[in-house]
Parts: C-alpha cells; sequence; structure tokens
C-alpha cells in the first residue's frame, strides 16, 4: 500500500507541478504580450483637410470651441513649428505618407496643375514609392485609411487601382478617392477647372452664335452657302460642346463619391450623412482589430469647402459656417478617441493630430470667410514660402510613454512621421531612396534638445521658394525667401480672385538679394532684415544658400505625375457603380458588416 500511495502522491505532485508550469507559461505569454502591445502600439493618424493653426484652442484662439483636440494637446505633446512639406493637399499627403518631399515621387508640379484633378486622371502616387503603412503591414500590422485620399486611383483601365490605397499598405479603404470640392454640392458655384470651364463655355457660346448667324444668313439670302455645310459646322460645335461638358458638366458624379476598397457604394455621394459614414467606419475598424497592433489613418473631410455642416453644428459658433464645422470636426475627433478609451486602448495606442497644410485664405461666399485662420502666421494654403501656409498643428498623445503637456519648438515636418511611427513598429525605413524625414521620437520623449532637422525646404510645386535654418548653438532661426507670391489685390494677404497662389510666372516675385526673416523674434515675418545689416545677413544667406544646392543635388527625375496628360479626364478610367456613363448608386451597409 504505501508504495501505492507514494505513487500517487508522486502523480498528483507532478500535475501540480504540471499546473503551476502552465500558469507560469500563461503568465509570461500575457507578459509578452503587454511587453509587444507596449513596444508596438497602436497607431492612430488624424488628418484635417485645410484646417489653420490658429483655430485650435490649444494653439492660442480663444473663440472657437475645441475641446476635444485641446484635451488630446494637454495629455501629450504639442509641437509649435511642425510644417507641411508642400501648400496643397495631394502633394502634402504624398510626402506625409512617403517621408519623401512631393517632388521625388513627381507628385508636384513645374507648372498649370499642381494637385490631381479627376478620379479618372491616369496621374496619382507612384507603384514604386513606399508608404508607411506598407512598412506596418510588413511588420504585422493591420492597417487602414478612413476619409480622403486624393492620390490617385487608376493607371491604365478602371479596375487596375494601381494608385488605390490598398496597392500602397492599406489593408481597408472606406472614403473619398478624390477631396471635397465646391462641385459636390449642387447649388455652390463650380471649382474644378472653373478658369478652363469658362473659357470652354465662352467659345461654345460665340461659336454657337457663328452657326446662328450663318442659318439667319442662309434663310435671309444674305450668304451663299449650301445646308450641307452649315449642319457640318453646327455638328461641329456640338461635338466641341459635349467632348468638354462630358467630363466638366458631370463634376459632381464623377469626383463626389465614396468607395470602400474597390468597390464605389455612392455616387454621387450624399454630403449630408458623409461625416457620420466616415465617422462610423474609423469606430468600426477600431473595435473590429482591438486585440492586435493596428494602424488607423483618419483623413478628415472638415474643412475642405463646401463645408457641409450636419445641423446639430449649424449656427453653434461664433465664426459662421467655417467655425461650425471647425466645432463639427473637433466633435468627430472626440468621438474616435473616445472609441479608443471605450475599447482599452488609450494607453497602447499613438495618437497624432494635424492638418495638410494652412487655411485657404481665398474661400469667400462675398465678404464672408470659408477659409481657416492661420492665426499670427502670414499667408495661407497655396504658398509654400509663408509660414500661414505650411505651419500647421502637431499634437502627438501615448500616456505614460510620452510625457503630458510638453510643448516642443524645434522645427519639425509632417515627413517626420514616416520614420516615427515605421520605428514604433519596429520595421526600417527604405534604404534604397533618399528619405527627407526624420524619427520624432528623442524629441518627443525629450531624450532630445533639439530636431533633427538644421534645415527644411519649402517648395511651391517644383519650386523651391523657401529655405530655413536652425542655428542650434544659438538657437536662432533663420528663414530665407527667394520666391514670393505677388497678393492680389495689392496690400491683402492672399490672392483673391485666383483661388490660390501661383508658384511661377507672373504672379510671383524673385528676390535678389533674398528676403531674410529671424523668425525666433519676428515668426510673424513682418520684418524682413536688410542686406546692409552687415555680417549677419551674408552669413546666413551664404549658409543657407549652401544648403540648398546640396538638398538639390539629392533629386532624381521623376514621371510628372500632374501633367496634362497624367490629369485629364479619361472616361475608360472612371470609377463606376451601375453601367457607365448612367453610375449611380447607393449601396452603403453597415460597416460592422464588411
Amino acid at each position: 500500500m504505501a508504495p501505492a500511495a507514494q505513487r500517487r502522491r508522486a502523480a498528483h505532485a507532478a500535475r501540480d507541478s504540471l499546473n503551476v508550469l502552465l500558469i507560469m507559461c500563461l503568465l509570461l505569454k500575457t507578459c509578452e504580450l503587454k511587453s509587444a502591445n507596449t513596444s508596438k502600439p497602436n497607431i492612430l493618424l488624424i488628418m484635417a483637410d485645410d484646417l489653420g493653426i490658429g483655430d485650435l484652442g490649444c494653439y492660442g484662439n480663444d473663440t472657437l470651441r475645441t475641446p476635444n483636440i485641446d484635451r488630446l494637446a494637454e495629455e501629450g505633446v504639442r509641437l509649435t513649428q511642425h510644417l507641411a512639406a508642400a501648400p496643397l493637399c495631394t502633394p502634402s499627403r504624398a510626402a506625409f505618407l512617403t517621408g519623401r518631399h512631393a517632388f521625388r515621387s513627381g507628385m508636384d508640379a513645374t507648372d498649370g496643375y499642381r494637385a490631381l484633378m479627376w478620379n479618372a486622371g491616369s496621374g496619382g502616387l507612384p507603384q514604386n514609392e513606399t508608404t508607411f503603412a506598407k512598412i506596418l503591414q510588413w511588420q504585422g500590422y493591420t492597417t487602414g485609411l478612413v476619409g480622403k485620399w486624393h492620390q490617385g486611383v487608376n493607371c491604365a483601365s478602371r479596375t487596375d487601382h494601381c494608385h488605390h490605397p490598398l496597392h500602397h499598405g492599406f489593408d481597408y479603404f472606406y472614403g473619398m478617392p478624390f477631396t471635397l470640392v465646391n462641385d459636390c454640392h449642387p447649388d455652390r458655384p463650380p471649382e474644378v477647372d472653373a478658369g478652363l470651364r469658362a473659357r470652354l463655355w465662352l467659345y461654345t457660346q460665340i461659336m454657337a452664335l457663328g452657326v446662328l448667324t450663318i442659318v439667319a444668313g442662309k434663310a435671309g439670302r444674305l450668304i451663299s452657302v449650301s445646308w450641307k455645310l452649315v449642319f457640318s459646322v453646327a455638328t461641329l460645335v456640338l461635338l466641341f460642346f459635349t467632348s468638354w461638358y462630358a467630363s466638366f458638366g458631370f463634376v459632381r458624379r464623377w469626383n463626389c463619391i465614396l468607395m470602400r476598397n474597390h468597390e464605389v457604394t455612392e455616387q454621387p455621394m450624399d454630403l449630408e450623412r458623409a461625416a457620420s459614414l466616415v465617422l462610423e467606419e474609423a469606430v468600426s475598424f477600431i473595435a473590429r482589430n482591438k486585440h492586435s497592433p493596428f494602424l488607423l489613418f483618419v483623413s478628415l473631410l472638415h474643412v475642405h469647402i463646401p463645408l457641409v455642416t450636419t445641423e446639430r453644428f449649424l449656427g453653434k459658433s461664433q465664426h459662421g459656417l467655417y467655425g461650425d464645422n471647425v466645432e463639427e470636426m473637433d466633435w468627430l475627433v472626440g468621438e474616435i478617441l473616445n472609441a479608443v478609451e471605450e475599447h482599452g486602448l488609450k494607453n497602447t495606442t499613438l495618437t497624432y493630430f494635424t492638418s495638410d497644410h494652412g487655411g485657404h485664405l481665398e474661400a469667400r461666399d462675398g465678404h464672408v470667410q470659408l477659409g481657416g485662420w492661420n492665426g499670427i502666421y502670414r499667408g495661407g494654403k497655396g504658398m509654400a514660402g509663408w509660414e500661414g501656409g505650411i505651419r500647421v498643428p502637431g499634437i502627438f498623445r501615448w500616456p505614460g510613454v510620452l510625457p503630458a503637456g510638453r510643448v516642443v519648438h524645434e522645427p519639425t515636418s509632417l515627413m517626420d512621421v514616416f520614420p516615427t511611427v515605421v520605428q514604433l513598429a519596429g520595421g526600417q525605413v527604405p534604404q534604397d531612396r533618399v528619405i527627407d524625414g526624420r524619427s520624432l521620437l528623442p524629441l518627443l520623449r525629450g531624450d532630445a534638445e533639439h530636431s533633427a532637422h538644421e534645415f527644411l525646404f519649402h517648395y511651391c510645386g517644383q519650386y523651391l521658394h523657401a529655405a530655413r535654418w536652425h542655428e542650434k548653438d544659438s538657437g536662432r532661426l533663420w528663414k530665407v525667401h527667394y520666391t514670393t507670391p505677388r497678393f492680389h489685390p495689392e496690400g491683402a494677404g492672399a490672392c483673391h480672385g485666383r483661388g490660390v497662389c501661383p508658384c511661377s510666372g507672373a504672379g510671383v516675385t524673385h528676390h535678389d538679394p533674398p528676403l531674410l526673416f529671424d523668425l525666433s523674434r519676428d515668426p510673424s515675418e513682418a520684418r524682413p532684415l536688410s542686406p546692409d545689416a552687415g555680417p549677419l545677413y551674408r552669413e546666413a544667406v551664404a549658409r543657407v544658400g549652401r544648403a540648398v544646392w546640396e538638398h538639390r543635388g539629392s533629386g532624381s527625375p521623376a514621371p510628372a505625375q500632374f501633367s496634362f496628360h497624367h490629369v485629364a479626364w479619361k472616361p475608360w478610367l472612371q470609377p463606376c457603380c451601375g453601367a457607365f456613363p448612367f453610375c449611380a448608386c447607393s449601396r452603403d451597409t453597415d460597416p460592422g458588416e464588411t
């Protein structure tokens, strides 16, 4: 009996030991999982559209209510000198996604078009570019984009989707492949190529008047031409009108659409419910992917014109329709942050908020301002040299890792987000190309005193308009302007009547000697230093000049994505639900069902 009892006791002891080992193993795995979640956080990137840096309470606005974004700043790190790489949507977002100046990927123009104009154009972010989403995808992240894309769709056929988000590292896409424009609203004046459209309409009217004159002359026997010739000329006029009206006359149907992955779900889109759909999709993505690391890029449609605002926020701000739209945007951000917190992800999520460039000063309805406020900074959207066009909000929150309430006054760039999130995900930035961004982690954590950027370069199209030098030893910040836009009317702070300021030609002034500002003492760029200031002026201009020369030598030619061939509307590339050209549908499903 004794040996049997001993054997039973030994067996029980062995089982107890196995149970202890199992529990320890589970605990260790749990610890490893928590460690993995800490080292590889969820990443939530939120980008507003056309938001001025002066529109937010945490950047000095005391008349607009932005409590959710302000809370994000209180709980995280706020950058005061955060800069877009370009002053317009498409090139700025290309630089943000790739960590590279837009000219390196051909996503900026020498003349003419400076942004993609059609869903059915063939231009877009080249397939050989590597976005941060693609690298995070390689690192095991689930990646999603909800909202605006504006980086192109197709190349050669309606279904190749060569520029589509799903071909650039995103596992899931819901939103606008294009961008909001006035044409999306049936009661607003045209915006897409409005000048060219007006000229084409004028030419059509002139030609139609000519045909009517010929008909009248023929009927009155004042001129002797055959009816066959009259009919031929009238047919040519009709063909001319049809050729351009087939695209421009249906901008809302061609450009203002919603897609889920590769499928068009709404054409044309219902502006009144677009914001709620974007919010539902963002919240649903977070819920679906809360158990593993994810990257979610929420690219808001706010606050781009036509400023579609729900009834709940209309008339509630002190700044008209634009103010209402800003306050609605803040509410949307708050709802997304609430979703993160409700799923217990706040401490394991790096959250970032910014805008793609400065506020649109030329956006007006009569005397009513429809664009943003850029605070004390001069200029706005479309102006790459002046601070108002490129200085944007930059807020990072990661509780327990980044210090709450920290404010950083060092020069940083939207392009820095690329290497920052790649580093957090455990990836490597590409070594086969120039990466202009620098990781922000040392600066955000407080491990570094200064930005990794000594120089930053500011482009308007492919033209370098200005450059800044951060003289780290002295703390001085110099800004050199080689080219500036000519404001209209003279003395105004924008190019009213032109949409946005031009980058070249008669609409700009070339400065020789260049303008020099000490931004550390004159952030509003109101008092240029005189060339007669002596060695100080000459040294700063010469030092920046050498940096510009070295920087320009780092570029290599890239196919121009904004050439007329790439930008023009092509019917065979048009995303369409239903039978082309009668594209129309509304087939959105519950985001949770996808």
